[in-house]
């Protein structure tokens, strides 16, 4: 299958269409910044810098095929519960001009008739009203969900809102639950080791404590505004997580280049799609593709975390590796469908 990548950024659905073992053909972004590193990772694949949207730059697409699939991932940023309902709450002009864009994306698709498609956004209650006007007035042809990248292998709790046609939603919640797969588990695959035994994130507990994470646990959501805080379990700072080590927690591997500089880095890294939830969509557009009646295999999960070590800085390599065990049942989040109401 190949894959165009509309609103690339550093590549995360790119990323995992590949380790899906799909072509990536294209990918666009208004930003030169990413898009360059994109083209660096993605061989083969050609850089298009465009603004996207209904008055932005217009681009040549593949014509629609069965072997084509299309995704975006339309910014997010003015839909973020992250930025409303905080002291930089967007305004309405902002969350309207991203409602805009959310609507670009799935007209698109719709008006070329692509038979494989997927839309990756935050979700809320914006965009998921967006989706359900969408899944009413095109039954069939969309669907949504809201999922944890955590289900499908990612080492952090990630929520996103999927939409793409109904039977390859209905797919993705069929597949089995991925073990969780903790901070140290994630830094081990990579062959790394974790600088502490905790990290912690800026929110605080209603006692003043900040929020604080075991290794041994699964990570906070990566942001792009700020990375996580390396800390001991009574939450004191031992450093900030660089970009790399965010990029660990997003599925990219140590080969994918980062734009330099350590903020524009945990920009492009924040506002990636995990690539084991990108892996998982493929996975079941392929599927989809080839009339499987069933679900794609289970992802590969890493090994179960080892009992967690005395001293802030683990000896991962000398770590035994646990044998693993079977997948837990699958627990499905709900798919909305034009027959449900929201």
């Amino acid at each position: 299958m190949q894959v165009v990548d509309l609103f690339c950024g550093l590549g995360g659905f790119s990323a995992g269409a590949i380790d899906a073992g799909a072509t990536v053909i294209l990918g666009a972004d208004k930003d030169s910044v990413p898009l360059k590193l994109w083209a660096a990772n993605v061989p083969g694949g050609r850089a298009t810098l465009a603004t996207l949207g209904k008055d932005g730059d217009a681009i040549e697409l593949p014509p629609p095929s069965p072997s084509i699939h299309v995704h975006s991932s339309p910014p997010c940023t003015d839909l973020s519960p992250a930025r409303n309902g905080s002291v930089h709450s967007a305004a309405a002009a902002d969350v309207e001009g991203g409602v805009r864009m959310l609507r670009w994306a799935l007209d698109l698709v719709l008006e070329r008739g692509d038979h494989s498609w997927s839309m990756e956004n935050v979700s809320t209650p914006t965009t998921r009203a967006v989706l359900t006007e969408y899944a009413d007035r095109f039954p069939g042809r969309v669907g949504f969900a809201t999922l944890d990248a955590a289900e499908f292998g990612a080492a952090q709790t990630r929520i996103r809102l999927i939409a793409a046609p109904p039977k390859l939603i209905k797919l993705l919640q069929e597949m089995p639950s991925a073990r969780r797969v903790s901070v140290r588990a994630a830094f081990a695959n990579d062959g790394l080791e974790v600088p502490a035994t905790h990290f912690k994130n800026q929110t605080r507990n209603r006692d003043g404590t900040p929020c604080v994470r075991s290794v041994e646990e699964q990570s906070f959501t990566v942001c792009a505004s700020h990375a996580l805080t390396w800390c001991d379990r009574e939450g004191k700072t031992h450093k900030v997580m660089t970009a790399r080590e965010s990029a660990v927690l997003m599925g990219f591997g140590r080969a994918w280049r980062l734009p330099k500089g350590s903020r524009n880095a945990q920009r492009a890294v924040g506002n990636a799609l995990c690539v084991a939830m990108s892996k998982a969509v493929v996975q079941a557009a392929v599927a989809l593709r080839a009339g499987s009646p069933a679900a794609p295999p289970p992802l590969a999960t890493a090994v179960p975390p080892a009992a967690p070590q005395p001293s802030d800085r683990l000896a991962l390599a000398e770590q035994p590796r646990p044998t693993a065990s079977p997948a837990p049942p699958v627990k499905s989040p709900e798919m909305h469908s034009p027959t449900k109401e929201l």
